[in-house]
């Protein structure tokens, strides 16, 4: 029996009170629950130096022509994919970034301090996400905000696809 996105949303919080699965605290970061659009975020425990690692992301690899979909999973060598565990599943994205992605070993990548980091602040990095039509609306509020959770150099092509898609509506 398939669940409605309403009773997902209303077992998911039951499920997220009793358990705890989306929730995760050490003594450098932790995931909090921002609410509404915004959801979960990872934020600083204590203060991270420029060039630091603030953590290492761990996950399941999952080979390209086996892959899906997921909001979560971040590219991963040539024909792979890395779906996160949490904390870093719940790393988002912003056009003003504090932090970056590289990889650190053979099966996990690493956040890295792009800047001075102040305790509860939101730790992000920049997607950089190919134009596609399915690329979500950017929140991130910084100044140079793009619009879409997209590289800079695919900025042009998404007001395309968007422009394409609101016509053939």
């Amino acid at each position: 029996m398939e669940l409605s996105k309403k009773r997902r949303r209303r077992l998911q919080s039951v499920v997220d009170q009793d358990y705890g699965y989306r929730q995760y605290e050490d003594r450098d970061v932790y995931v909090f629950d921002q609410g509404g659009k915004l959801g979960c975020g990872v934020f600083a425990a204590r203060q991270f130096l420029p060039g630091e690692l603030v953590f290492e992301i761990k996950g399941q690899l999952i080979p390209a022509a086996q892959y899906d979909g997921s909001t979560y999973a971040m590219a991963f060598e040539d024909n792979w994919f890395l779906e996160p565990t949490i904390p870093g599943a719940f790393i988002n994205h912003s056009c003003s970034p504090n932090c970056d992605l590289i990889q650190i070993t053979e099966t996990s990548n690493g956040l890295i301090a792009t800047c001075n980091i102040e305790p509860g602040s939101e730790l992000c990095f920049d997607y950089q996400w190919e134009a596609q039509d399915w690329i979500p609306r950017c929140k991130c509020g910084s100044k140079n905000c793009r619009g879409w959770v997209v590289a800079e150099s695919e900025v042009k092509k998404m007001k395309r696809l968007v422009g394409r898609n609101k016509k053939a509506r």
